[in-house]
């Protein structure tokens, strides 16, 4: 089974996997150069460093697997040939030394997240371009700073459409943005979406400003945390998610899914 296989993303069992492989695969857009490996092995190195390591590096193999994965699938014909460059890289340092930035460090509620979100962004944008520069590619040469910007955009998300969206690929103002979206989306269900939603099985701890929420609203919020994750999808990232990972989920996670698909179907249709 290949290491880009989505569904069953490789463990991380030593050092080596923290560099790409020797034989790293081509697409029929894309043959890997030497600064281009240049620059995965620092992006490897820096989720070694994170203090949840090995799940840092396992979410961006993961983050890749899906890339291509959803590259192979595509209608649209600037997709079907395979990621490209600036698409490899950025799935490569999407969540680039995170542990730098933690949320506890925003204020809480919907405006703190969001300035949260945005920094983010732009930390990991930053990053990329100092990791790209030091791996050989040239600010100065028109060729490598547009594949920088393209680089920086994608982490930033400039472009990203809005919900409801079109159901063929080709109908998208950003059909290789509204992809990455649509990987990191299926990363978060396959990587993250258990241990999030056992947040929400438990209580939080009393506050003094708001009263606890019982069990039933902890669930109608996750469900429509869900239903936003899929509405952000396009049906080709929703026909991978249930056929690789909905079926994998506990039967109480599948239940939350099919509330959240249905939920979002209704909003969708208002």
């Amino acid at each position: 089974m290949s290491e880009f296989d989505a569904a069953n993303p490789p463990s991380d069992n030593g050092s080596s996997s923290t560099l790409p492989p020797s034989d790293y695969p081509s697409t029929p857009s894309f043959t890997p150069t030497p600064r281009f490996l240049t620059a995965l092995s620092s992006f490897h190195a820096m989720h070694t460093q994170d203090p949840s390591h090995p799940s840092s590096l396992s979410y961006h193999t993961a983050l890749e697997a899906f890339v291509r994965n959803l590259s192979a699938r595509s209608t649209d014909e600037r997709l079907n040939k395979g990621p490209g460059e600036a698409l490899l890289l950025a799935a490569n340092c999407q969540h680039v030394k995170r542990w730098e930035k933690p949320r506890s460090s925003y204020p809480e509620g919907l405006s703190g997240y969001k300035s949260w979100r945005t920094a983010l962004n732009r930390f990991h944008a930053s990053i990329a371009r100092s990791v790209l520069e030091q791996s050989g590619y040239l600010f100065d040469s028109p060729g490598d700073a547009a594949l920088i910007q393209r680089v920086e955009d994608l982490l930033m998300k400039k472009g990203l459409a809005r919900p409801p969206l079109p159901e063929k690929d080709e109908e998208l103002r950003d059909p290789e943005l509204q992809l990455f979206e649509d990987a990191i989306c299926l990363t978060f269900l396959q990587t993250e979406f258990t241990s999030f939603a056992s947040s929400f099985q438990q209580p939080p701890p009393p506050s003094s400003d708001q009263p606890p929420l019982s069990a039933d609203d902890r669930r109608a919020k996750l469900v429509r945390i869900v239903a936003k994750t899929w509405a952000k999808m396009t049906h080709n990232g929703r026909q991978v998610a249930v056929e690789q990972l909905v079926g994998g989920l506990s039967e109480g996670l599948r239940a939350v899914v099919l509330d959240a698909v249905s939920q979002e179907g209704e909003g969708s249709a208002k």
